[in-house]
């Protein structure tokens, strides 16, 4: 490895560390000030997140993660969402083997309840 590509990842390194503390920290002081309102600790958590996602940006992996949110939202638009009416018909479908398959698991275990009260003698 090269000396610069060496520097490079304990720079990175660094760099995600400070971030992680950055959160940690964030993290502490909403506990720590829970006498505060806490609309005003939310406020300081949402910071100290905004903060820490801007820091860990800087890094190679922070901008990775980055390019792979974007190249997400790229790929959603590309889907195609069934309509309101295959939705219900898919729900209803599902509903319905749902409860067929309930009633044979109970008839099933009411045969095998008779089975075995018929076997010991219990009935």
């Amino acid at each position: 490895m090269s000396e610069s590509k060496v520097e490079n990842n304990k720079n990175n390194s660094l760099i995600m560390l400070l971030s992680l503390l950055t959160l940690l920290v964030g993290i502490f002081l909403f506990y720590y000030f829970s006498e505060v309102r806490l609309f005003y600790r939310v406020v300081g958590i949402m910071f100290t997140i905004i903060l820490a996602t801007s820091i860990a940006y800087q890094t190679d992996f922070g901008k990775t993660v980055f390019s792979y949110v974007s190249d997400s939202k790229v790929e959603l638009k590309k889907v195609t969402w069934p309509t309101k009416q295959e939705t219900t018909q898919t729900t209803l479908g599902v509903v319905v083997i749902v409860v067929i398959i309930g009633l044979i698991l109970w008839l099933l275990d009411m045969l095998f309840a008779w089975s075995v009260g018929t076997l010991y003698g219990v009935r």
